[in-house]
């Protein structure tokens, strides 16, 4: 199930979004479609809302049973402990204008502050995830490729790759666009099993950070599910809607546009450790911005 809503925005996208989803209410769609569909409709109204905003809300296998997606709105989603919601501007009056109250306004995160600097708490590791797939549907496709790349204060601390082995064969577009063919899964890939192992001590608790993180969850919790085991995910951070509310002038928001943007080595891209370093170069650059 996804709802889409918009506002202030063209004719001509309402009219190509009726096509998909039905519209119940002035500039709220309702509609049942396949990822791939979703995730190419979302970038169209991106690409051509101009000046209006939107929000998405769709199901998917997460502990909530759903995500949120936005474009020029003020509210935006956040994760809390793994949760994801919504993060809104708190006007407060100042004489006769209206200003926004800026983070650590509150006791509590005052408090929050001073603890932390109390502790001399350190700066959050994280773990940047990519995985190359037999396709885009996590019930019917394969993981065949993992990247990790763990950082900490000073950088790269550690980075993990391996070749998943499936009996599922690579479709011919699939191999072209990553290199990844049959034969090297088979004789240089492990097991789903030996992967989820080295995942899970990998990742450990750690926030993880991706380019349309929840595509790779979804594929990395449900390659778990197969082999019985339970690869936890607590914190998210998905860096193409960090690109999407900072950068305004793209004609698309694909990792390699991105990274042209900011001039960084494309490389191979489609192959997971290459596109991990990618990610972690714009996600570098737009905590800049």
């Amino acid at each position: 199930m996804i709802v889409l809503c918009v506002t202030n925005c063209p004719p001509a996208l309402r009219g190509d979004l009726s096509k998909w989803m039905n519209e119940v209410n002035t500039g709220v769609y309702v509609g049942k479609l396949n990822a791939k569909v979703r995730d190419e409709l979302w970038d169209r109204v991106c690409d051509h809302i101009k000046n209006g905003q939107a929000t998405m809300v769709h199901s998917t296998n997460n502990e909530q049973g759903y995500a949120f997606r936005t474009h020029h709105t003020a509210w935006i989603p956040v994760d809390y402990e793994g949760i994801t919601l919504m993060k809104k501007p708190f006007a407060v009056k100042s004489g006769e204008e209206s200003s926004f109250l800026q983070p650590g306004f509150s006791k509590a995160a005052k408090y929050e502050k001073l603890k932390h600097l109390k502790t001399g708490k350190e700066v959050q590791e994280y773990v940047i995830v990519d995985v190359e797939t037999t396709g885009l549907d996590y019930n019917q496709d394969k993981i065949i490729e993992v990247g990790l790349l763990k950082i900490g204060r000073d950088g790269i601390k550690e980075q993990f790759q391996c070749f998943v082995q499936t009996d599922k064969v690579i479709p011919e577009n699939v191999a072209n666009l990553t290199g990844i063919t049959n034969e090297m899964i088979q004789q240089q890939g492990i097991t789903e099993e030996d992967a989820v192992d080295k995942i899970i001590e990998f990742i450990g608790t750690d926030l993880i950070v991706g380019y349309n993180v929840q595509f790779d969850i979804r594929f990395l919790q449900k390659l778990g599910e197969r082999v019985g085991k339970n690869i936890t995910i607590r914190k998210t951070k998905d860096v193409l809607q960090i690109a999407r509310r900072e950068l305004d002038d793209l004609k698309d928001y694909k990792l390699e546009t991105v990274a042209s943007y900011f001039s960084l080595d494309i490389g191979d891209v489609h192959r997971a450790l290459e596109d991990c370093m990618l990610v972690y170069g714009i996600y570098n650059e737009l905590n800049k911005c």
